[in-house]
């Protein structure tokens, strides 16, 4: 995202299963997110109300993320309000 500045817009369609991931995403720069494999699993699930629940779930995770951070506004999120952690990351 930082390479691409406003030259382009960055969506996010790929891993997103929580609140967090949005929030995490929209914080690394993205514009916005799709949350294609939660909603099927909502539909899968519960058909329209698992769907409604699913997104539910989402908003009430993406609420608290921003609390526990200490932001009230997606505008807010930083890339230094994500941090990744090395045992999660490749070996080099």
């Amino acid at each position: 995202v930082k390479q691409v500045g406003a030259d382009l817009e960055v969506h996010v369609d790929t891993g997103i299963m929580s609140g967090a991931d949005v929030v995490a995403s929209v914080a690394l720069g993205a514009r916005f997110t799709m949350v294609g494999r939660a909603y099927l699993y909502g539909l899968m699930a519960g058909g329209a109300d698992g769907v409604d629940r699913m997104f539910q779930i989402v908003t009430e995770q993406i609420s608290r993320t921003m609390r526990l951070l200490g932001v009230s506004s997606l505008e807010e999120l930083e890339p230094q309000h994500v941090t990744q952690l090395q045992r999660l990351t490749a070996r080099t």
